[in-house]
Protein backbone atom coordinates (compact mmCIF):
# COMPACT_ATOMS: atom_id res chain seq x y z
CA UNK A 1 0.00 0.00 0.00
CA UNK A 2 1.20 3.08 -0.84
CA UNK A 3 2.60 6.00 2.31
CA UNK A 4 -0.31 7.83 3.01
CA UNK A 5 1.43 10.11 5.53
CA UNK A 6 4.99 10.47 4.03
CA UNK A 7 4.20 11.91 0.31
CA UNK A 8 7.35 14.38 -0.52
CA UNK A 9 9.11 13.46 -3.39
CA UNK A 10 12.51 14.62 -1.68
CA UNK A 11 11.36 12.78 1.86
CA UNK A 12 11.22 9.33 -0.21
CA UNK A 13 14.45 10.14 -1.57
CA UNK A 14 15.70 10.46 1.79
CA UNK A 15 14.28 7.56 3.46
CA UNK A 16 15.77 4.98 0.62
CA UNK A 17 18.62 6.28 1.67
CA UNK A 18 17.79 6.04 5.25
CA UNK A 19 16.76 2.40 4.84
CA UNK A 20 20.44 0.77 5.18
CA UNK A 21 21.00 3.01 8.30
CA UNK A 22 17.35 1.31 9.59
CA UNK A 23 18.88 -1.65 8.59
CA UNK A 24 22.21 -1.73 10.86
CA UNK A 25 20.11 -0.53 13.80
CA UNK A 26 17.81 -3.45 13.22
CA UNK A 27 20.63 -5.76 13.48
CA UNK A 28 22.18 -3.93 16.27
CA UNK A 29 19.35 -4.04 18.02
CA UNK A 30 18.89 -7.68 18.05
CA UNK A 31 22.76 -7.49 18.96
CA UNK A 32 21.87 -5.86 22.14
CA UNK A 33 18.51 -8.05 23.02
CA UNK A 34 20.27 -11.27 22.36
CA UNK A 35 23.43 -9.67 24.90
CA UNK A 36 20.72 -9.67 27.50
CA UNK A 37 18.85 -12.79 27.16
CA UNK A 38 20.45 -15.46 25.47
CA UNK A 39 24.43 -15.13 24.79
CA UNK A 40 27.08 -16.74 26.56
CA UNK A 41 28.67 -15.00 28.88
CA UNK A 42 32.31 -15.90 26.71
CA UNK A 43 30.48 -14.29 23.52
CA UNK A 44 30.95 -10.20 25.09
CA UNK A 45 34.32 -9.48 23.45
CA UNK A 46 33.29 -10.90 20.01
CA UNK A 47 29.82 -8.74 20.44
CA UNK A 48 31.30 -5.46 21.48
CA UNK A 49 33.30 -5.71 18.42
CA UNK A 50 30.47 -6.32 16.66
CA UNK A 51 28.38 -3.69 18.18
CA UNK A 52 31.18 -0.83 17.77
CA UNK A 53 31.88 -1.71 14.26
CA UNK A 54 27.70 -1.04 13.52
CA UNK A 55 27.63 2.08 15.67
CA UNK A 56 30.71 3.06 13.51
CA UNK A 57 29.39 2.30 10.21
CA UNK A 58 26.01 3.68 11.09
CA UNK A 59 28.05 7.26 11.72
CA UNK A 60 29.51 6.94 8.20
CA UNK A 61 26.39 5.91 6.95
CA UNK A 62 24.87 9.34 8.62
CA UNK A 63 27.76 11.60 7.32
CA UNK A 64 27.32 10.32 3.65
CA UNK A 65 27.70 13.66 1.61
CA UNK A 66 24.75 12.77 -0.89
CA UNK A 67 22.60 11.62 2.10
CA UNK A 68 23.34 14.60 3.85
CA UNK A 69 22.83 16.83 0.70
CA UNK A 70 19.26 15.67 0.70
CA UNK A 71 18.55 16.18 4.64
CA UNK A 72 19.91 20.01 3.80
CA UNK A 73 17.88 20.67 0.64
CA UNK A 74 14.67 19.67 2.44
CA UNK A 75 15.05 21.90 5.16
CA UNK A 76 14.25 24.71 3.06
CA UNK A 77 10.60 23.10 2.09
CA UNK A 78 7.83 25.29 2.86
CA UNK A 79 4.91 22.68 1.75
CA UNK A 80 6.20 19.48 4.57
CA UNK A 81 3.42 17.61 6.73
CA UNK A 82 3.95 17.11 10.14
CA UNK A 83 5.27 13.72 9.49
CA UNK A 84 7.66 14.77 6.81
CA UNK A 85 8.79 17.64 9.26
CA UNK A 86 9.29 15.26 11.91
CA UNK A 87 11.52 12.65 9.97
CA UNK A 88 13.99 15.92 9.55
CA UNK A 89 13.70 17.01 12.93
CA UNK A 90 15.04 13.83 13.69
CA UNK A 91 17.76 12.97 11.38
CA UNK A 92 18.75 16.73 12.16
CA UNK A 93 18.83 15.51 15.85
CA UNK A 94 21.21 12.33 15.06
CA UNK A 95 23.24 14.48 12.51
CA UNK A 96 24.18 16.56 15.59
CA UNK A 97 25.05 13.72 17.32
CA UNK A 98 27.06 11.84 14.40
CA UNK A 99 28.73 15.57 13.29
CA UNK A 100 30.17 16.06 17.02
CA UNK A 101 31.37 12.77 18.47
CA UNK A 102 34.55 10.90 16.83
CA UNK A 103 33.78 7.82 15.42
CA UNK A 104 36.76 6.82 17.54
CA UNK A 105 34.81 7.75 20.75
CA UNK A 106 31.30 6.34 19.41
CA UNK A 107 33.39 2.64 18.99
CA UNK A 108 34.86 3.77 22.43
CA UNK A 109 31.70 4.43 24.18
CA UNK A 110 29.63 1.19 22.68
CA UNK A 111 32.59 -1.71 23.07
CA UNK A 112 32.74 0.01 26.92
CA UNK A 113 28.96 -0.60 27.69
CA UNK A 114 28.87 -3.79 25.81
CA UNK A 115 31.37 -5.07 28.27
CA UNK A 116 30.23 -3.21 31.08
CA UNK A 117 26.19 -5.02 31.00
CA UNK A 118 28.18 -8.17 31.35
CA UNK A 119 29.98 -7.51 33.91
CA UNK A 120 27.38 -5.54 35.70
CA UNK A 121 25.15 -8.62 35.31
CA UNK A 122 28.00 -11.06 37.63
CA UNK A 123 28.83 -7.91 40.24
CA UNK A 124 24.80 -7.95 40.88
CA UNK A 125 25.19 -11.53 41.53
CA UNK A 126 27.83 -11.41 43.50
CA UNK A 127 26.61 -8.12 45.43
CA UNK A 128 30.29 -7.12 44.06
CA UNK A 129 30.20 -3.31 43.33
CA UNK A 130 34.21 -3.42 42.98
CA UNK A 131 34.18 -5.79 40.15
CA UNK A 132 31.96 -2.93 38.22
CA UNK A 133 33.53 0.40 39.84
CA UNK A 134 36.36 0.35 37.04
CA UNK A 135 33.88 0.00 34.26
CA UNK A 136 31.50 2.37 35.68
CA UNK A 137 34.07 4.43 36.03
CA UNK A 138 35.16 4.50 32.09
CA UNK A 139 31.34 5.00 31.35
CA UNK A 140 31.09 8.33 33.15
CA UNK A 141 34.36 9.66 32.04
CA UNK A 142 32.94 9.12 28.46
CA UNK A 143 29.84 10.65 29.54
CA UNK A 144 31.59 13.52 30.47
CA UNK A 145 33.17 13.62 27.64
CA UNK A 146 30.22 12.97 25.36
CA UNK A 147 28.35 16.06 26.82
CA UNK A 148 31.76 18.38 26.02
CA UNK A 149 31.14 16.86 22.22
CA UNK A 150 27.50 17.68 22.07
CA UNK A 151 27.65 21.09 24.04
CA UNK A 152 25.69 22.72 26.73
CA UNK A 153 24.12 25.76 27.94
CA UNK A 154 23.73 25.65 31.74
CA UNK A 155 25.10 22.09 32.95
CA UNK A 156 26.96 19.35 31.62
CA UNK A 157 23.79 16.92 32.21
CA UNK A 158 21.72 18.90 30.05
CA UNK A 159 23.22 17.26 27.05
CA UNK A 160 22.57 13.83 28.46
CA UNK A 161 18.79 14.62 29.34
CA UNK A 162 18.44 15.74 25.85
CA UNK A 163 19.16 12.65 24.77
CA UNK A 164 16.41 10.51 26.24
CA UNK A 165 14.09 13.70 25.96
CA UNK A 166 14.63 16.84 23.38
CA UNK A 167 15.28 19.99 25.04
CA UNK A 168 14.73 18.54 28.78
CA UNK A 169 17.34 20.65 31.39
CA UNK A 170 18.62 19.97 34.51
CA UNK A 171 16.51 23.10 35.57
CA UNK A 172 13.61 21.44 34.06
CA UNK A 173 14.20 18.52 36.77
CA UNK A 174 14.78 20.39 39.76
CA UNK A 175 11.58 22.68 38.94
CA UNK A 176 9.47 19.42 38.60
CA UNK A 177 10.86 17.75 41.69
CA UNK A 178 10.66 20.54 43.74
CA UNK A 179 6.78 21.18 42.68
CA UNK A 180 6.30 17.31 43.94
CA UNK A 181 8.67 16.15 46.66
CA UNK A 182 6.85 18.23 49.31
CA UNK A 183 3.28 17.01 48.71
CA UNK A 184 4.78 13.59 48.16
CA UNK A 185 6.18 13.72 52.29
CA UNK A 186 3.21 14.62 53.39
CA UNK A 187 1.09 12.16 51.34
CA UNK A 188 3.55 9.52 52.63
CA UNK A 189 3.23 10.37 56.03
CA UNK A 190 -0.11 10.73 56.76
CA UNK A 191 -0.42 7.17 54.86
CA UNK A 192 2.30 5.76 57.55
CA UNK A 193 -0.12 7.08 60.48
CA UNK A 194 -3.30 5.22 59.17
CA UNK A 195 -4.07 2.23 61.68
CA UNK A 196 -4.14 0.38 57.80
CA UNK A 197 -0.33 1.06 57.26
CA UNK A 198 1.38 -1.99 57.06
CA UNK A 199 6.01 -2.22 56.71
CA UNK A 200 5.43 -5.74 55.48
CA UNK A 201 2.43 -7.59 53.83
CA UNK A 202 3.18 -11.78 54.06
CA UNK A 203 2.38 -12.37 50.31
CA UNK A 204 5.56 -10.47 49.85
CA UNK A 205 7.21 -13.80 50.97
CA UNK A 206 5.27 -16.32 49.45
CA UNK A 207 7.13 -18.54 47.15
CA UNK A 208 5.97 -20.07 44.05
CA UNK A 209 7.12 -21.82 41.09
CA UNK A 210 9.12 -20.08 38.43
CA UNK A 211 7.45 -22.23 35.62
CA UNK A 212 4.34 -21.63 36.89
CA UNK A 213 4.69 -18.26 36.92
CA UNK A 214 6.20 -17.45 33.42
CA UNK A 215 2.70 -19.63 32.43
CA UNK A 216 0.56 -17.13 34.25
CA UNK A 217 2.70 -14.62 32.77
CA UNK A 218 1.74 -15.77 28.87
CA UNK A 219 -2.05 -15.79 29.93
CA UNK A 220 -1.70 -12.08 31.53
CA UNK A 221 -0.21 -11.13 28.02
CA UNK A 222 -2.72 -12.87 25.92
CA UNK A 223 -5.45 -10.91 28.39
CA UNK A 224 -4.08 -7.70 26.89
CA UNK A 225 -3.02 -8.62 23.90
CA UNK A 226 -4.71 -11.57 22.59
CA UNK A 227 -1.69 -12.89 20.85
CA UNK A 228 1.78 -13.33 20.06
CA UNK A 229 2.17 -13.32 16.71
CA UNK A 230 4.13 -9.94 17.05
CA UNK A 231 5.57 -9.93 21.05
CA UNK A 232 7.22 -12.54 22.89
CA UNK A 233 8.25 -12.81 26.47
CA UNK A 234 12.04 -13.53 27.81
CA UNK A 235 13.86 -13.23 30.89
CA UNK A 236 16.79 -11.01 32.21
CA UNK A 237 18.29 -9.80 34.65
CA UNK A 238 16.59 -6.17 34.47
CA UNK A 239 13.05 -5.97 32.27
CA UNK A 240 13.19 -3.80 29.35
CA UNK A 241 11.34 -3.66 25.97
CA UNK A 242 12.62 -3.73 22.79
CA UNK A 243 11.20 -2.89 19.05
CA UNK A 244 13.09 -4.27 16.33
CA UNK A 245 11.01 -3.54 13.73
CA UNK A 246 7.27 -4.07 11.88
CA UNK A 247 5.51 -7.38 13.80
CA UNK A 248 8.86 -7.94 15.89
CA UNK A 249 8.37 -6.92 19.77
CA UNK A 250 10.03 -7.84 22.55
CA UNK A 251 9.93 -7.75 26.41
CA UNK A 252 11.54 -9.42 29.21
CA UNK A 253 10.58 -10.09 33.16
CA UNK A 254 12.31 -11.75 35.43
CA UNK A 255 11.17 -14.25 38.56
CA UNK A 256 12.53 -13.86 41.75
CA UNK A 257 11.09 -17.46 43.41
CA UNK A 258 8.80 -15.11 45.77
CA UNK A 259 6.47 -12.10 45.87
CA UNK A 260 4.32 -12.96 42.52
CA UNK A 261 3.53 -8.82 42.42
CA UNK A 262 7.82 -7.95 41.12
CA UNK A 263 7.48 -9.97 37.91
CA UNK A 264 3.91 -9.63 37.60
CA UNK A 265 4.20 -5.26 37.86
CA UNK A 266 7.82 -5.86 35.66
CA UNK A 267 5.38 -7.52 32.67
CA UNK A 268 2.86 -5.15 32.28
CA UNK A 269 5.04 -2.31 32.72
CA UNK A 270 7.07 -3.72 29.33
CA UNK A 271 4.43 -4.15 28.02
CA UNK A 272 2.94 -0.53 27.79
CA UNK A 273 6.43 -0.05 26.09
CA UNK A 274 5.26 -3.33 23.70
CA UNK A 275 2.02 -1.83 22.87
CA UNK A 276 3.45 2.11 21.91
CA UNK A 277 5.66 0.51 19.59
CA UNK A 278 3.16 -2.12 18.10
CA UNK A 279 0.20 0.55 17.56
CA UNK A 280 2.53 2.91 15.82
CA UNK A 281 1.39 4.27 12.32
CA UNK A 282 2.13 1.27 9.67
CA UNK A 283 3.07 4.23 7.55
CA UNK A 284 6.29 5.08 9.84
CA UNK A 285 7.43 1.84 9.87
CA UNK A 286 11.19 2.15 9.00
CA UNK A 287 11.33 5.60 9.37
CA UNK A 288 13.08 7.99 12.27
CA UNK A 289 9.58 8.41 13.50
CA UNK A 290 7.86 5.19 14.08
CA UNK A 291 7.72 3.95 17.93
CA UNK A 292 8.73 6.61 20.27
CA UNK A 293 11.59 8.38 20.93
CA UNK A 294 10.60 10.62 23.70
CA UNK A 295 11.37 9.02 26.61
CA UNK A 296 9.03 11.16 28.85
CA UNK A 297 5.87 9.63 26.34
CA UNK A 298 7.82 6.05 26.21
CA UNK A 299 7.87 6.17 30.39
CA UNK A 300 3.92 7.45 30.35
CA UNK A 301 2.89 4.32 28.56
CA UNK A 302 4.89 1.85 30.63
CA UNK A 303 3.88 3.70 34.03
CA UNK A 304 0.23 3.45 32.97
CA UNK A 305 -0.71 0.00 32.34
CA UNK A 306 1.58 -0.64 35.21
CA UNK A 307 0.18 1.61 37.52
CA UNK A 308 -3.74 2.04 36.30
CA UNK A 309 -4.39 -1.41 34.86
CA UNK A 310 -1.69 -3.82 36.80
CA UNK A 311 -2.76 -2.18 40.30
CA UNK A 312 -6.52 -1.98 39.60
CA UNK A 313 -9.10 -3.96 41.59
CA UNK A 314 -11.18 -4.56 38.40
CA UNK A 315 -8.51 -5.98 36.52
CA UNK A 316 -7.10 -8.62 39.53
CA UNK A 317 -10.54 -9.48 39.61
CA UNK A 318 -10.44 -10.46 35.30
CA UNK A 319 -7.20 -12.14 36.22
CA UNK A 320 -7.60 -13.83 39.81
CA UNK A 321 -8.70 -17.74 38.29
CA UNK A 322 -6.04 -17.50 36.12
CA UNK A 323 -3.55 -16.98 39.34
CA UNK A 324 -4.14 -18.80 41.51
CA UNK A 325 -4.74 -21.65 38.90
CA UNK A 326 -1.36 -21.67 37.49
CA UNK A 327 0.09 -20.63 41.39
CA UNK A 328 -1.75 -22.58 43.86
CA UNK A 329 -0.33 -21.08 46.94
CA UNK A 330 -2.28 -17.96 46.18
CA UNK A 331 -5.51 -19.67 46.91
CA UNK A 332 -6.28 -18.75 49.73
CA UNK A 333 -5.80 -15.14 49.03
CA UNK A 334 -9.49 -12.81 47.61
CA UNK A 335 -8.54 -10.79 45.45
CA UNK A 336 -9.61 -7.41 47.99
CA UNK A 337 -6.44 -8.65 49.75
CA UNK A 338 -4.12 -9.10 46.54
CA UNK A 339 -5.41 -5.60 45.24
CA UNK A 340 -4.21 -4.49 48.89
CA UNK A 341 -1.06 -5.87 48.58
CA UNK A 342 -0.46 -4.69 44.87
CA UNK A 343 -1.44 -0.99 46.80
CA UNK A 344 1.16 -1.23 49.46
CA UNK A 345 2.89 2.10 50.59
CA UNK A 346 6.17 1.51 52.74
CA UNK A 347 9.53 3.18 51.83
CA UNK A 348 11.56 -0.14 49.95
CA UNK A 349 14.81 -0.74 48.19
CA UNK A 350 13.68 -1.27 44.95
CA UNK A 351 12.90 1.05 42.25
CA UNK A 352 11.49 -1.40 39.95
CA UNK A 353 9.33 -2.88 42.97
CA UNK A 354 8.45 0.91 44.66
CA UNK A 355 4.93 1.85 45.21
CA UNK A 356 3.00 4.48 43.42
CA UNK A 357 3.65 7.10 46.18
CA UNK A 358 7.57 6.46 47.65
CA UNK A 359 8.79 5.46 43.54
CA UNK A 360 9.58 9.43 42.69
CA UNK A 361 11.77 9.52 45.72
CA UNK A 362 14.42 6.49 44.36
CA UNK A 363 13.91 8.65 40.93
CA UNK A 364 14.86 11.89 42.57
CA UNK A 365 17.82 9.73 44.13
CA UNK A 366 19.53 8.70 41.11
CA UNK A 367 19.13 11.71 39.41
CA UNK A 368 20.81 13.97 42.17
CA UNK A 369 24.15 11.35 41.96
CA UNK A 370 24.07 11.51 38.07
CA UNK A 371 24.45 15.36 38.21
CA UNK A 372 26.70 14.97 40.88
CA UNK A 373 28.68 13.19 38.61
CA UNK A 374 28.61 14.93 35.67
CA UNK A 375 29.54 18.37 37.24
CA UNK A 376 32.74 16.31 38.97
CA UNK A 377 31.25 16.80 43.02
CA UNK A 378 30.80 13.23 43.17
CA UNK A 379 33.55 10.19 42.28
CA UNK A 380 32.07 6.60 41.66
CA UNK A 381 33.88 5.34 44.41
CA UNK A 382 31.85 7.88 46.56
CA UNK A 383 28.64 6.36 45.42
CA UNK A 384 27.32 3.65 47.61
CA UNK A 385 28.04 5.45 50.87
CA UNK A 386 26.18 8.10 48.99
CA UNK A 387 23.61 5.92 48.08
CA UNK A 388 23.06 4.47 51.19
CA UNK A 389 22.93 7.85 52.75
CA UNK A 390 20.26 9.54 50.46
CA UNK A 391 18.14 6.20 51.21
CA UNK A 392 18.35 6.91 54.62
CA UNK A 393 17.33 10.77 53.97
CA UNK A 394 14.13 10.56 51.60
CA UNK A 395 13.36 6.76 52.90
CA UNK A 396 14.40 6.11 56.20
CA UNK A 397 15.62 2.70 54.88
CA UNK A 398 19.11 1.95 53.65
CA UNK A 399 20.62 -1.31 51.53
CA UNK A 400 22.38 -4.13 53.47
CA UNK A 401 23.90 -5.46 49.85
CA UNK A 402 25.61 -3.62 46.84
CA UNK A 403 22.74 -5.89 44.74
CA UNK A 404 19.50 -4.25 46.13
CA UNK A 405 21.68 -0.51 46.33
CA UNK A 406 23.84 0.64 43.83
CA UNK A 407 23.81 -2.48 41.95
CA UNK A 408 19.75 -3.16 41.56
CA UNK A 409 19.74 -0.78 38.18
CA UNK A 410 21.14 -1.99 34.46
CA UNK A 411 21.28 1.62 32.84
CA UNK A 412 24.36 2.88 33.80
CA UNK A 413 26.33 0.02 32.74
CA UNK A 414 24.58 0.81 29.56
CA UNK A 415 25.41 4.49 29.41
CA UNK A 416 22.10 5.24 29.48
CA UNK A 417 22.74 8.54 31.69
CA UNK A 418 20.13 10.54 31.79
CA UNK A 419 17.49 8.31 31.34
CA UNK A 420 15.96 8.38 35.23
CA UNK A 421 13.93 11.59 35.37
CA UNK A 422 11.89 10.50 32.60
CA UNK A 423 10.67 7.92 34.77
CA UNK A 424 9.18 10.23 37.48
CA UNK A 425 8.16 12.67 34.72
CA UNK A 426 6.47 10.04 32.64
CA UNK A 427 4.58 9.03 35.88
CA UNK A 428 3.20 12.64 35.91
CA UNK A 429 1.99 12.51 32.42
CA UNK A 430 0.36 9.20 32.64
CA UNK A 431 -2.04 11.05 34.73
CA UNK A 432 -2.63 13.38 32.55
CA UNK A 433 -3.14 10.64 29.68
CA UNK A 434 -5.42 8.91 32.08
CA UNK A 435 -7.42 12.26 32.92
CA UNK A 436 -8.00 13.51 28.90
CA UNK A 437 -8.93 9.61 28.57
CA UNK A 438 -11.43 9.42 31.35
CA UNK A 439 -12.88 12.65 30.35
CA UNK A 440 -14.06 10.86 27.11
CA UNK A 441 -14.32 6.89 28.13
CA UNK A 442 -15.57 7.62 31.88
CA UNK A 443 -13.48 6.22 34.36
CA UNK A 444 -10.63 3.76 33.44
CA UNK A 445 -11.74 1.17 36.76
CA UNK A 446 -15.65 1.22 34.51
CA UNK A 447 -13.80 -0.27 31.13
CA UNK A 448 -11.62 -2.59 33.23
CA UNK A 449 -14.81 -4.17 34.32
CA UNK A 450 -16.21 -4.89 30.85
CA UNK A 451 -14.78 -7.57 28.73
CA UNK A 452 -13.94 -5.16 25.41
CA UNK A 453 -12.72 -2.22 28.12
CA UNK A 454 -8.97 -3.07 27.67
CA UNK A 455 -9.55 -2.68 23.69
CA UNK A 456 -11.35 0.21 24.53
CA UNK A 457 -8.42 1.78 26.35
CA UNK A 458 -5.56 0.49 23.51
CA UNK A 459 -7.97 2.36 21.13
CA UNK A 460 -7.77 5.64 22.53
CA UNK A 461 -4.26 5.07 23.30
CA UNK A 462 -3.49 4.27 19.48
CA UNK A 463 -5.90 7.69 18.75
CA UNK A 464 -4.11 10.33 20.90
CA UNK A 465 -0.90 8.89 21.25
CA UNK A 466 0.97 5.66 19.54
CA UNK A 467 -0.48 6.52 15.90
CA UNK A 468 1.91 8.99 15.73
CA UNK A 469 5.03 7.45 17.15
CA UNK A 470 7.78 10.25 17.18
CA UNK A 471 5.96 12.86 15.11
CA UNK A 472 5.36 15.35 18.09
CA UNK A 473 7.79 16.59 20.97
CA UNK A 474 6.80 15.50 24.38
CA UNK A 475 5.08 19.04 24.84
CA UNK A 476 3.76 19.02 21.06
CA UNK A 477 1.92 15.90 21.90
CA UNK A 478 0.83 16.70 25.32
CA UNK A 479 -1.12 19.64 24.32
CA UNK A 480 -2.45 18.17 20.95
CA UNK A 481 -3.88 15.05 22.95
CA UNK A 482 -4.61 16.20 26.42
CA UNK A 483 -5.36 20.32 25.28
CA UNK A 484 -3.32 21.73 28.06
CA UNK A 485 0.56 21.91 28.89
CA UNK A 486 2.23 19.61 31.19
CA UNK A 487 1.53 19.60 34.94
CA UNK A 488 1.67 17.15 37.82
CA UNK A 489 -1.25 17.91 39.40
CA UNK A 490 -3.03 15.21 37.99
CA UNK A 491 -0.47 12.82 39.37
CA UNK A 492 -0.77 14.54 43.07
CA UNK A 493 -4.46 14.18 42.87
CA UNK A 494 -4.87 10.94 41.44
CA UNK A 495 -2.53 9.92 44.36
CA UNK A 496 -4.37 11.47 46.98
CA UNK A 497 -7.64 10.81 46.08
CA UNK A 498 -6.65 7.36 45.75
CA UNK A 499 -4.42 6.35 49.26
CA UNK A 500 -7.19 8.41 50.99
CA UNK A 501 -8.87 5.48 50.35
CA UNK A 502 -6.30 2.65 50.94
CA UNK A 503 -5.19 4.36 53.61
CA UNK A 504 -8.22 6.49 55.86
Amino acid sequence: MPNTRIVHPQLIRILDHYKTIWSLNHFSALGYWDLETYMPQEGIEARSEALAKIASLSQKLFLDKEFMALIKEAIIITNLNDYERAVLRLLLRSLKFYERLPSEFIEALVRTTSEATTVWRKAKQESNFPLFQPYLEKIVSLSRKKADYLGYNDHPYDALLDEYEEGLTTKDVERYFASIKEPLIRLLKRIKSSQHYKEQHELENVEYNKEDMRQFMDKLLLMLHGGFSHLRLDISAHPFSTSLGKGDTRITTRYEGKDFGRSYGSTIHEYGHALYEIQSHEDLHYTPISGGSSLVIHESQSRFWENFVGRSREFLQQMYLELIATNPSLKKYAPEELHRYLNLVKPSLIRTEADEVTYHFHVMIRFEIEKALLEGSLEVAQIPDVWRQKYHDYLGIEPTDDATGVLQDVHWSQGSIGYFPTYSLGTALSAMWKHALERQLGPITALLAQPEGIKQIQAWLKEHIHQFGSTYTFAQLVKKSAGEDFTPVYLLSYLENKYATLYP
